[in-house]
Order: structure tokens, then C-alpha cells, then sequence
């Protein structure tokens, strides 16, 4: 998995060809206020694309910089007209896809999922900002998110990080998403996710969140 150097800094693009810059001067004039998020990217029955904020709030972008291939999650600034709708897309980024998958695993590497804004469970999407060791970049990280372990509780999940033999020279963050659409159906009220992971001390951590299936 690639590495995002300097995820907090995303309210600004400081690194060349991270994102998709997309303003142009002529659509300044009728957005207002400026935002940054993460959202998911999909199309409605009528082919157009549009952004969900979370299980109520979707938004039509007046740009999308670029085609739409499938569903996917997104980090993004944009720019949204007060009282619609509409929005202007600043900049994107696409978030890397995790494994939803279950089975016997190992524990895996140390990761630290970060409790902040980024780390969220939204649209039935699982999505978290984390720290964890790297090398020299050359060597791909895994990510996954192990179900099923829990014979009692089917919400109790596991994150597993897995190396691959990257050495632990410096700690980065980075954003990953999985799809929750796999566990059961949870009904309007939601039920509680539990995310386990190992942590840098070689115990297990964990942490609760409210899960509502995607209607």
C-alpha cells in the first residue's frame, strides 16, 4: 500500500501532482464557503456523479476532474453553493482500497489508527487515518479488515498490517477505506462496530464506532 506522506497538511496541496487542482476564476463567484473532506464518489440512476458526505448529505460537482470508473472514497476540498446542491470540486485525491476478507490470519505489524476527523464510519465505508512503520517505499504494504472471528459478535472486526518484509525505518500516515457491506445487515438504528488492532507494544487495542448498513 502507498504510503500518504503528510496527511495532516491536506487542507492545502503542497506536493506537486498529489491531487486533481480544478479551479479556474470564473467559478469563484457562486460558491461561498470552502470545505475538505472525505467522501465517497458514485453515480445516481440518471448516470451523474456525485459526492455523499455521509448517509444524508450527496452533492453534484460542477467539475469532475476525472471519468468515473466505479464507487470509490475520496479526500477533496471543495467549494459549496449555500442552499443547494451544487458544488465545485478544488482538489481530490482517491483512497487506497483495503481487503475485507475472512479466515484465519496472522496479527500482523504494529498500526496505530488515528482518532480524528479522517477515521470514520460512514456509508458503510470503514475509513482511517494511520500510522504505521515504513522503508524505503519499495515495498507494498497490506492492509485487511478480518471478519468473522468473533462467533458472538459479527461487528467485531480486525485490522491486519502486514509489512511484507518493508524494514521500520520511519513512521508516516496514511489513509485507507474497506467496504463494510459484507457484515449483516444492521436496520436503522445501527449497531456497534468493535476494530481491533495491534499495536506498537504488541498488545491488542481496540475501538467502538456506530455502523449503519448502506440503505
Amino acid at each position: 500500500m502507498n504510503r500518504i506522506i503528510g496527511i495532516l497538511i491536506l487542507a492545502v496541496c503542497l506536493l506537486p501532482g498529489c491531487t486533481k487542482s480544478v479551479r479556474n476564476a470564473e467559478s469563484l463567484d457562486p460558491f461561498s464557503r470552502q470545505y475538505t473532506a472525505i467522501a465517497t464518489v458514485k453515480r445516481d440512476a440518471a448516470s451523474r456523479v456525485f459526492i455523499q458526505l455521509d448517509e444524508e448529505t450527496i452533492l453534484y460537482p460542477d467539475n469532475y476532474p476525472d471519468p468515473f470508473v466505479r464507487e470509490c472514497r475520496i479526500v477533496c476540498a471543495f467549494s459549496w453553493k449555500t442552499g443547494t446542491q451544487r458544488c465545485w470540486m478544488e482538489w481530490m485525491d482517491y483512497i487506497e482500497e483495503g481487503t475485507v476478507q475472512g479466515g484465519d490470519l496472522p496479527e500482523g505489524d504494529p498500526i496505530e489508527p488515528e482518532h480524528d476527523w479522517m477515521t470514520s464510519v460512514e456509508d458503510a465505508y470503514l475509513t482511517l487515518h494511520y500510522s504505521a512503520f515504513w522503508g524505503d517505499g519499495r515495498v507494498a504494504h497490506s492492509l485487511i479488515l478480518v471478519t468473522g472471528e468473533n462467533p458472538e459478535d459479527p461487528y467485531e472486526v480486525r485490522l491486519v498490517h502486514l509489512c511484507n518484509g518493508d524494514p521500520a525505518i520511519e513512521k508516516g500516515d496514511a489513509l485507507v477505506y474497506f467496504d463494510l457491506s459484507s457484515l449483516p445487515p444492521t436496520g436503522e438504528g445501527g449497531e456497534i462496530l468493535t476494530l481491533k488492532w495491534k499495536n506498537s507494544a504488541g498488545g491488542f487495542d481496540s475501538r467502538s464506532y456506530l455502523f449503519k448498513s448502506r440503505q
